[in-house]
């Protein structure tokens, strides 16, 4: 199962298609005006993170739906809000997201398609199969984050990067207390 989850980290770790040029926006942020630039690696990160955000929120609905664990339903309601503010940076940012399925269990990146259909059927085998999934995807989570914010200047999407770290360390614990 180690060999397994490794091998599945590591494509959650590789990023979406790439759009081909950087993207330029203005928004009001706390009352101030941001500017948003993002080049092609911020947008694929961008999008990368909407669809793995997307992912762990389908996942733990159907994981709530087979094991009754509460958690499950929280922190899915958590990747929601996490999802809808990655939208909207990316619908300011200029971001075409029309690709992005709001259809359950579909995704445009492959890499995250067969890692939900992988990732659910470890999950539904057992509750603590299903504890250990949702740890997995939260510490897989938080390292891509920390790799994104590591290249990331302070810009809005690295404040909401970070936010997102904060959650998912939290999501992490909450799981981890009950596995």
């Amino acid at each position: 199962m180690k060999k397994v989850q490794n091998k599945q980290m590591e494509k959650m770790g590789n990023g979406a298609e790439m759009q081909k040029s950087s993207v330029h926006a203005l928004m009001v942020q706390d009352g101030e005006i941001q500017d948003i630039t993002l080049n092609e690696a911020e947008v694929e990160s961008l999008l990368y993170m909407i669809e793995e955000e997307k992912m762990a929120r389908d996942i733990y609905d159907a994981l709530y739906e087979l094991t009754g664990i509460e958690s499950f339903d929280v922190i899915s309601n958590s990747e929601q809000k996490h999802y809808d503010k990655l939208l909207e940076v990316a619908s300011k940012a200029g971001v075409d997201t029309t690709t992005i399925s709001d259809e359950a269990g579909v995704y445009t990146n492959s890499e995250i398609q067969d890692l939900y259909t992988t990732l659910l059927a470890q999950g539904s085998l057992s509750s603590e199969d299903a504890l250990s999934v949702g740890i997995l995807i939260e510490q897989t989570d938080i390292a891509d984050l920390q790799s994104t914010l590591e290249d990331a200047d302070i810009t809005l999407l690295g404040q909401v990067y970070s936010h997102l770290l904060d959650a998912s360390q939290n999501h992490l614990a909450a799981f981890e207390s009950i596995a």
